[in-house]
Order: C-alpha cells, then structure tokens, then sequence
C-alpha cells in the first residue's frame, strides 16, 4: 500500500436559520455520486480561510463570510484510477451567506439545496460529514 503526499482542502458549512427550522447547504458532486460539503484543495498562496471561501462561491454561487472554524479532519481516500490512498486534511468554517442565489458550475457539482439539518444527517454520503453536523 502507497501513501502518497497530503492534499490540503478547506471548505464550509452554510447555515440558512432565516425560516422556520435551520437548513444547512450540501453539494451533489455526479463524478463520485456523493452529497457533502462544498470543499476543495487550496491554491498556491491562498490561505485556508481565502480557499474555503473560493470553494464555497465556485461550488454554489454564494458569496459568504465566515462565522468561526469549526473543524479539521484529517482522513485517507483511495484515488479512483489507480486506487492509491491519499492523506487528506480538510478545514471546514462555519459561514454565512451574503447572496441568495445558488448558482452550480455543472461539471464538479450539479446540485446544491439547502437541508434541513435531520435530513441532512440522512442524505451526507460521508460519516465525517454527518459529524460535522454535530459540532452545530
């Protein structure tokens, strides 16, 4: 088994509390069929906080601040070619959004809704995800 080098990502959890109950926004991503958290890898000379930001406005349309850091996780994924494990670091904050219209790029990601948190905790792909919903 090879490991390879870590990848560094940062990304966000976007709480909607303006009706009734509180929603939280997820992504579908068609390439890996997974439901998560808009994240991504960082760009040479961007800080964490600058490419969580990027990654949630690319993934969504949503321009966003932050509110606070909420976590790192820190896990092995297999790369889909050639099924190497990868170290992944991912920082995850907190935000709010500051526009309204969700706009998805189509080709990384396909969908984004906003869910409430129950059900949110049902349809996140990932067990790491589902935990973040906790830290809320």
């Amino acid at each position: 088994m090879v490991v390879e080098k870590q990848i560094l990502a940062a990304g966000g959890v976007i709480i909607d509390e303006s009706n009734d109950s509180r929603r939280v926004l997820l992504v579908h991503r068609p390439r890996y069929d997974d439901w998560s958290f808009p994240k991504g890898k960082l760009d040479p000379g961007e800080t964490i906080e600058e490419a969580a930001l990027r990654e949630v406005r690319e993934e969504t349309g949503l321009k966003c601040r932050i509110i606070r850091k909420l976590t790192v996780r820190r896990y092995l994924y297999r790369t889909r070619h050639k099924g190497r494990l990868k170290p992944k670091t991912v920082h995850y904050f907190l935000m709010e959004r500051l526009n309204r219209r969700i706009k998805v790029p189509g080709d990384e990601v396909d969908l984004a809704e906003w869910v409430e948190l129950g059900e949110a905790s049902r349809k996140l792909t990932y067990a790491q995800d589902r935990k973040l919903l906790d830290l809320l």
